[in-house]
């Protein structure tokens, strides 16, 4: 996967603006944000307040009506459609409150899942574990 450099933010935000259709005022509005490699962020808020839609621009699911989303490097906003889905496929990955796993698989099978869709992301387990399961099971203990 790529990696930033340890001086190189692995996220940056530039004068973001994004309003609803049918709403008076911008549910986000950041002046600047930057997130360091390995930085730790904890987002809180009451419902509505725009944390599952910056996590949707952060992954290029949402695309801001302003500003400049840089992950890794990369411009989402500016990626078409099957580019921004094969880059979260192998760079983005969220756990929700809800884990919303699929019911019908195992929760190795869960965990693994993204090995599925993404050549890089399989590699990189096989780079740590022998198996993607493996890997699964060392990241959940």
């Amino acid at each position: 996967m790529q990696q930033a450099s340890a001086s190189e933010p692995v996220v940056v935000l530039r004068d973001l603006r994004f309003t609803w259709p049918k709403r008076p005022a911008p549910v986000l509005a950041i002046e600047e944000l930057r997130i360091g490699q390995g930085e730790q962020l904890f987002l809180m808020g009451p419902s509505g307040s725009g944390k599952t839609t910056l996590l949707g621009i952060l992954a290029g699911i949402i695309r801001p009506q302003q500003g400049k989303v840089t992950v890794l490097g990369r411009d989402i906003a500016a990626l078409g459609g099957a580019a921004r889905d094969r880059f979260r496929a192998d760079h983005i990955g969220f756990i929700f409150q809800m884990f919303n796993l699929i019911p019908y698989l195992s929760l190795v099978e869960n965990v693994t899942l993204p090995c599925r869709f993404s050549r890089l992301r399989k590699a990189e387990a096989l780079r740590r574990s022998s198996d993607p399961g493996d890997e699964s099971l060392r990241l959940l203990g």
